[in-house]
């Protein structure tokens, strides 16, 4: 894997991202709560969380798919928050978008090569035979062939619309792509073919991803650093080693006891972190921390359920935001 120089300038910085959308009668859905974090050139960082979390919603944050409610996001220090109409659009040819469903994001009436070839003719950079070659060479880049160009999205099995995906996503040469989940509505067996492709196409074209899932195990195999996520907000980050390691967050503990070890033997003896209740709503989050009502090692009223823990450094690149993070068992 690509690993992180610390002292290289961050490619994307987000600061106080918050997105609430509203829920009527004046409440409000609490999406993404004062998130920070950075990614750097060349790294591939994981998001991880339960459904509804808010990792797409971050997601499409940072793509200037939806604006944000306060906050700001830097990409290579331009505040993208900031842009509008024309200047906006030109800072996205530099950040792309895989989709979860590989079917729903390609238009079903345009054929592949025209879905390829759409952000060429957008930005006006390849017209005529130039483009056509184009659109073929991702498609041979992508693992297809390059003659399938002028087929419609439904002709395709879903990996290998995502392939086609993958290719779009890349026609404008991109220094950040965001995969929102691009796996998950595949078989098994795709699935690894699809992230052994993203690899392939890190080191080929020096991208940066960002790797949104709720598959720890995916995650913890192209991953350089994880994000953990829990309702809205980032509760831990460190390097994928470290943190399957020696996890510092009982949600982040409770998460990774859940992936299953296909060796019967050991899967047995192992100790299984279950959560109390349910994910409470995001339109009225927990006060303090909003991990105690279901955390195993919290202290209430005080100091779990009165102060937010924050985002802290327990070890060397290694942050969490718990008040007992010392209290989490290491072993998983």
């Amino acid at each position: 894997m690509v690993k992180r120089v610390p002292d290289r300038a961050a490619l994307l910085r987000a600061e106080e991202v918050v997105k609430h959308f509203p829920a009527g009668l004046g409440a409000s859905v609490k999406a993404v709560e004062r998130v920070n974090f950075e990614i750097y050139p060349g790294e591939t960082v994981g998001l991880v969380g339960e459904s509804g979390c808010g990792k797409s919603t971050l997601g499409r944050l940072i793509t200037q798919l939806l604006p944000v409610t306060s906050g700001n996001i830097f990409f290579e220090g331009v505040d993208l928050t900031k842009l509008s109409g024309e200047n906006l659009r030109q800072k996205r040819r530099e950040l792309q978008m895989i989709f979860q469903d590989p079917y729903s994001s390609l238009n079903p009436r345009m054929t592949v090569g025209d879905i390829i070839a759409e952000p060429l003719e957008n930005f006006g950079l390849l017209r005529g035979k130039a483009k056509d070659k184009r659109v073929q060479e991702l498609l041979r880049i992508v693992g297809l062939n390059p003659y399938f160009n002028n087929r419609y999205p439904h002709e395709f099995s879903g990996g290998q619309r995502q392939r086609i995906g993958i290719a779009r996503a890349l026609a404008l040469r991109p220094k950040l792509i965001v995969a929102d989940e691009p796996i998950s509505a595949l078989d098994v067996s795709i699935q690894a073919q699809i992230i052994n492709l993203m690899e392939d196409l890190q080191k080929e074209f020096q991208l940066t991803y960002l790797f949104i899932a709720h598959d720890l195990s995916v995650v913890r195999h192209i991953s350089d650093r994880v994000m953990v996520m829990y309702l809205g907000k980032i509760v831990e980050v460190a390097d994928s080693a470290e943190i399957y390691r020696n996890p510092r967050h009982p949600y982040t503990k409770a998460l990774l006891s859940s992936i299953p070890i296909p060796d019967p033997d050991i899967q047995s003896t192992r100790r299984i972190v279950h959560l109390s209740g349910e994910i409470p709503s995001p339109v009225n989050p927990p006060s303090g921390c909003r991990f105690h009502p279901r955390c195993p090692i919290a202290q209430v009223p005080t100091p779990c359920a009165d102060l937010e823990p924050p985002l802290e450094e327990k070890a060397r690149d290694h942050r969490a935001a718990c008040h007992f993070s010392e209290k989490v068992p290491v072993a998983v």
